[in-house]
């Protein structure tokens, strides 16, 4: 099963990538973020994720695929992101889903300043 480090790998090769303190208040035992900003969080026991995409796309992935992933709301009015079941994603689909997550919290500047890097 994909644990912490096959998570922290992949979030710290993405640019300007910092671990921060676990968030107790919000079940996590790891936290990362891109320019302050927090993007996904390693939430106790490691079996599960939590990631920050738009709403809209979030919706239409957790509707392919329920098992998996669960769409986590704030007092059930805020949109907050996307639970991950680390069990049931590939590594690719775990790579592919970190890298959506931090486009959708890094600045513009930085990911377009990575987007120019890959192509």
């Amino acid at each position: 099963m994909i644990g912490l480090n096959e998570v922290r790998a992949i979030a710290m090769t993405l640019p300007e990538v910092e671990e921060g303190p676990p968030v107790q208040a919000a079940r996590r035992m790891a936290a990362f973020k891109v320019a302050g900003k927090s993007f996904l969080g390693v939430e106790r026991g490691g079996a599960t994720i939590t990631v920050s995409l738009a709403e809209k796309e979030a919706k239409a992935i957790a509707a392919e695929r329920p098992d998996a992933y669960e769409e986590i709301w704030r007092n059930g009015t805020i949109f907050m992101g996307l639970r991950v079941d680390l069990s049931k994603i590939s590594s690719r689909g775990l790579r592919e889903l970190i890298e959506k997550s931090w486009r959708h919290s890094a600045p513009k500047r930085i990911a377009a300043a990575y987007n120019n890097r890959i192509l």
